[in-house]
């Protein structure tokens, strides 16, 4: 019996003299990247910084099906997808993961080119600073201060033209996109946005959205891509994806 005691001290002593760890190489626990992300590149790219994890030999980006690796601090992806992993590596030992989060916001909204006075219905619609949509009066001023677009009838059809603020300029515009609404993964550059544009139902268009009343891109623009689901008379009817990152032209559901 004193011998089995015995045998049992000395292997516990072995086991903590080797510094007993669950992971392979024997590597401690690693803080997970603390990531902020900006558009950048007129915004047909996403670039990723981060403070240097204690500890880290390098870093692995997950972005869809793709995956990275860098030493460096920042890493810039050009590939659309709707979210983003980072994670500090040192050895076989990887952080948990920080996410950042691409996916566009899809709503629907319903406006008339009615633009009567006094107007008896909604005919315009707006973004909220969550990328949600909502329909808008153009007369009515608390409307109007969230108005990016209203409706207009024509001989040539039904026109979607770009709101102001408070009677200010903005820097919104419209562009018919080259393929359906689920191909549209992301936003043409800045060139060819129209501040008024006749629009056809089953089509997909971009928007830009800026409070800059320059044709210059910047991170203070947003972008954001719909689709006309049916024009009935006067009535418009839309799907919409907002991109939330500022500046960021990705619009992957």
């Amino acid at each position: 019996m004193k011998r089995t005691v015995i045998g049992a001290i000395v292997v516990a002593l072995a086991l903590i003299g080797t510094g007993c760890d669950s992971s392979s190489n024997g590597n401690t626990s690693l803080e997970k990247p603390f990531v902020t992300p900006r558009a950048a590149v007129d915004g047909g790219t996403l670039r990723l910084k981060w403070n240097a994890v204690d500890g880290a030999e390098s870093y692995e980006i997950t972005a869809g099906d793709s995956v990275y690796t860098t030493t460096a601090d920042s890493f810039d992806i050009s590939v659309p997808a709707t979210t983003i992993e980072v994670k500090a590596v040192k050895g076989s030992t990887k952080s948990d993961p920080t996410t950042v989060n691409c996916k566009v916001v899809e709503s629907a909204v319903e406006f008339y080119a009615d633009l009567s006075i006094p107007p008896t219905r909604a005919n315009g619609f707006g973004f909220k600073d969550n990328g949600d949509v909502t329909a808008c009066t153009l007369s009515v001023y608390p409307g109007q201060l969230s108005m990016d677009f209203y409706a207009d009838s024509t001989a040539d059809g039904i026109r979607l033209v770009r709101a102001a603020v408070a009677q200010s300029a903005r820097g919104n515009g419209v562009k018919a996109a080259s393929g359906s609404y689920e191909g549209a993964t992301m936003a043409d550059p800045l060139g060819a946005y129209s501040s008024a544009l006749v629009v056809m139902a089953d089509s997909t268009y971009y928007l830009r959205l800026s409070a800059d009343s320059t044709n210059i891109w910047s991170t203070g623009d947003n972008f954001a891509k719909v689709r006309v689901d049916s024009i009935v008379g006067t009535k418009v009817s839309l799907t919409t994806a907002y991109q939330k990152v500022a500046g960021l032209r990705w619009l992957v559901k």
